[in-house]
């Protein structure tokens, strides 16, 4: 399903429960489909699972960009999902992950986490709160100061360097000659709503992150899925994604309050260019860049 698509079903869900009707019926009415991949209580289940850490692997060396010696190979779950737990939300990483390096060699952790929404601007402050928390949790007081690799990887349904055309970024502490500072610690930006949304600009790269962007992207829409399907890890994914893996339970504890707030925002916004447009003092344009809605959709208002 679709974010929008999932958002309805959950809402219908939670109606079924207060009226006191079956929601295991309901839910078995949906258990061919796909749950959206990128909502924090589907993530979780799917890639904090012990039996599915080829998966959650194969996803973190994509978006690190890791090949050869330097892959995550030897990673253990710090917060797995434990079968029959109920979903959560804590402003901790959903997923975080430790990987062995041998003794020589520092440890490393890495953290996934999604975001859909910007917060208001409030994300890099929460981003490098993040940071600091992990960093923090390596070294119990009064132990020597030896920091593990951080690696902090984020999928934003935003643009982060709207004007770059990259849609995966690294960020890292550089000195003014653009130098590594610290090469322990790197924030990874998977931009997806920029990949998918210009797909014709990115028809060329097949790195393994974007060929992962592309199965999520048609495993949400439920669309053909036969170009992945020799893939064992997409097959995989495909399989993990269905509805029938989440229990009633589990689904009724699901979030999308983001999306709610989203919606109702976005319903403002549809308001304040209704008014303009009947003030009539403002073109098309202005409204758009006032708004922030795009010019097609304040033509349709007209």
């Amino acid at each position: 399903m679709t974010r929008e698509e999932f958002a309805r079903f959950l809402k219908k869900l939670k109606d079924v429960k207060e009226k006191g009707q079956d929601i295991d019926a309901f839910v078995k009415k949906y258990e061919h489909r796909n749950v959206y991949f990128y909502n924090d209580g589907c993530i979780k289940k799917i890639l904090a699972s012990e039996k599915n850490l080829t998966l959650t692997t194969d996803l973190v060396n994509a978006a690190l960009g890791l090949i050869g010696s330097d892959r995550i190979a030897n990673p253990k779950l710090v917060n797995p999902y434990i079968p029959g737990e109920l979903g959560y939300r804590s402003v901790e990483p959903d997923i975080l992950l430790t990987n062995e390096r041998g003794e020589k060699n520092p440890r490393d952790r890495i953290s996934i986490e999604v975001q859909h929404e910007d917060s208001y601007s409030l994300f890099k402050d929460r981003l490098v709160l993040y940071v600091a928390r992990l960093t923090n949790n390596m070294v119990k007081q009064g132990e020597i100061m030896q920091l593990e690799n951080l690696h902090v990887v984020s999928f934003q349904f935003f643009d982060a360097f709207a004007k770059s055309p990259n849609y995966r970024h690294t960020v890292q502490l550089k000195n003014q000659e653009q130098e590594v500072y610290f090469d322990k610690q790197t924030v990874t930006l998977v931009e997806v709503a920029k990949f998918i949304n210009n797909a014709t600009d990115y028809i060329g790269d097949n790195c393994r992150l974007a060929q992962w962007l592309r199965a999520i992207d048609a495993l949400n829409r439920e669309a053909d899925f036969s170009e992945f399907a020799n893939d064992p890890v997409f097959k995989l994914l495909q399989n993990e994604v269905k509805l029938c893996n989440f229990s009633s339970r589990y689904l009724m504890t699901v979030d999308m309050s983001d999306f709610d707030r989203a919606a109702a925002r976005y319903g403002e916004k549809i308001d304040i260019a209704k008014k303009m447009l009947k003030q009539g003092k403002l073109s098309v344009s202005e409204i758009s860049a006032v708004t922030g809605l795009p010019e097609a959709k304040i033509r349709d208002l007209k």
